[in-house]
Order: structure tokens, then C-alpha cells, then sequence
């Protein structure tokens, strides 16, 4: 069996990290998501949660981390999803954004131990952020 985990799971450090980008302006999504896959990062976008969930459950991806905007369209939003992903893929780590000071107090009180980047954001922060969170993962699954 543990040729097959070798198989279907390569080591982390052996591939390129994957990033799920999920925020339903397209603009700002296309833009950062440019700009990641110019940092060496595999990119993955979603519009919606429910989009991000499907891709998330595909498993057909290894992702590294999903950085989402809190405010979505479709009834659940970015705090909804990593709530979802806490309590079903418990070692994705997860970036939340946002531009609203309400929405960023309710990110941080439901959501204490996410990340979250406020709005507008360097995106040179953000890939540092982005770099550190998934090293941070490698470290808890290696060790």
C-alpha cells in the first residue's frame, strides 16, 4: 500500500505547490492568480464556494492552500468554506481576504485560526504569506 500513497500522494517538495484562488470578481481573481503562477505556484480558480468545494472534493489536484475572498455570491461565502474545510480537509490551510472591515471582524471571530489579508493587500505580502503557510504545511505533514 505504501507504494501506492507514493504514487497517488507524491512528496510535497518534489512538485509544485498547487493554490486554489477562489473570489468571484474576476479581475482580481485572474490578477492574482497571474501573478502566483509567475511565482512558480500551480493555480486553480473557482468563482463560488461551491465551485471551490467541487474542485477541492475532484481530488484530482494536490492543493497546497486555497486563498479566498470572504464576500461570495451563491448564498455561502468565504468564511462558510473554510469552516467546510476545517472540518473536512483539516490540514488544507487556508488565506482568507477581504475588503470589508465588518466582514474581516467576523472572519477573525469565527475563523481565529485562519490567516486573513485585508484588502487591498502587495501581492508581494500575499505570495509571502502564501510561501510560509505552505511551508508550515509541509513541516506538519513531513514531521
Amino acid at each position: 500500500m505504501a507504494e501506492l500513497d507514493d504514487i497517488t500522494f507524491p512528496d510535497p517538495t518534489e512538485r509544485v505547490p498547487a493554490i486554489l484562488v477562489v473570489d468571484d470578481e474576476v479581475l482580481i481573481r485572474m490578477v492574482l492568480s497571474d501573478y502566483l503562477q509567475d511565482c512558480g505556484f500551480k493555480i486553480l480558480e473557482a468563482g463560488t464556494v461551491s465551485e471551490a468545494i467541487a474542485i477541492i472534493e475532484a481530488g484530482t489536484t494536490i492543493i497546497d492552500l486555497v486563498f479566498s475572498d470572504v464576500n461570495m455570491p451563491g448564498g455561502k461565502d468565504g468564511i462558510e468554506l473554510a469552516q467546510w474545510i476545517k472540518t473536512n480537509r483539516p490540514q488544507l490551510p487556508v488565506l482568507l481576504t477581504s475588503g470589508d472591515d465588518k466582514k474581516a471582524e467576523m472572519a477573525g471571530a469565527i475563523c481565529a485560526k485562519e490567516e486573513f489579508l485585508p484588502k487591498p493587500y502587495d501581492h508581494k505580502v500575499a505570495v509571502a504569506r502564501v510561501r510560509a503557510l505552505i511551508r508550515a504545511r509541509r513541516r506538519s505533514l513531513l514531521g
